[in-house]
C-alpha cells in the first residue's frame, strides 16, 4: 500500500491534534488528586485507564485485544474537551443523561469535522468505542466507571463524602450502579465487573 503524501493540511491536522490534545489536559474532572485539592484532568484519567485497563486486560482478560483496549482508553473521553465532563453520579435522570448524550454527540461531530478529511481514525475510534459493538469497547466502559473509586481511596473518599454520601448510602449507590452496569454493557464484561465491585469494596472500607 502507497504511503500517502505528507501535504500541509496534514501537517495543519496534526499541529490542530496536538492543540486538541493540550486543551484536553485542561478538561478538569469532579475527581482530586491524593492531595483531595487538586483536581484530576482528563489526561491524567486518560492515562490511567489506559495503563489499568492493558495491565489488567493482559493478566485477567487476555482473550481482549489489548491493542483495542489501549486505543479505546485513549480516545473515551476526548469528547469532554468540547461537551465537557458530566460526573455519572450527579446524573439524577434521563432528562440529564439524554443532555449529556447530546452535548457529546455534538462534540464527536465538531471532533469528526475537524480532522475527518486527515486523520480519520480519531473519529472513527471514538464511534467504535460509543457503538460499545465490541468487548473491548465495554471493558473500557466498564474499568473507566471503576477508576473514580480509586482515587477516591486515594483522597481520603473528598469527592465521594462530598457529595453526601455515608458508608450506608456509598453502599446502596455501588450496589445500584453494579445493578445497572451488569444489565447493560457490563453484561459479558465479567472481569471487569469483579475489579469494579473489589475497588468498591475497598473505597468503603478506605473512607467510612
Amino acid at each position: 500500500m502507497k504511503t500517502p503524501e505528507l501535504t500541509p493540511a496534514a501537517v495543519q491536522a496534526i499541529i490542530d491534534l496536538g492543540k486538541l490534545s493540550l486543551l484536553f489536559g485542561g478538561v478538569n474532572r469532579i475527581t482530586c488528586y491524593p492531595d483531595g485539592v487538586t483536581p484530576e484532568s482528563d489526561t491524567d484519567h486518560t492515562v490511567m485507564l489506559g495503563l489499568i485497563a492493558c495491565a489488567f486486560a493482559e493478566r485477567f482478560a487476555p482473550e481482549l485485544d489489548r491493542g483495542k483496549v489501549a486505543q479505546f482508553a485513549l480516545v473515551h473521553d476526548l469528547v469532554e474537551v468540547y461537551a465537557g465532563d458530566t460526573a455519572t453520579a450527579r446524573i439524577m435522570s434521563d432528562a440529564d443523561q439524554a443532555g449529556k448524550e447530546e452535548r457529546e454527540a455534538l462534540a464527536l461531530a465538531r471532533i469528526q469535522e475537524e480532522f475527518d478529511t486527515e486523520l480519520p481514525w480519531i473519529g472513527e475510534t471514538i464511534a467504535e468505542y460509543e457503538s460499545r459493538s465490541t468487548p473491548e469497547a465495554r471493558f473500557i466502559k466498564v474499568v473507566d466507571k471503576a477508576l473514580p473509586k480509586i482515587t477516591n481511596i486515594l483522597n481520603g473518599g473528598v469527592t465521594f463524602r462530598g457529595q453526601k454520601h455515608d458508608a450506608v448510602s456509598g453502599t446502596e449507590f455501588l450496589a445500584h450502579q453494579r445493578e445497572k452496569l451488569s444489565a447493560t454493557y457490563g453484561k459479558d464484561q465479567s472481569h471487569a465487573m469483579a475489579l469494579l465491585t473489589a475497588l468498591g469494596d475497598e473505597m468503603i472500607k478506605a473512607i467510612f
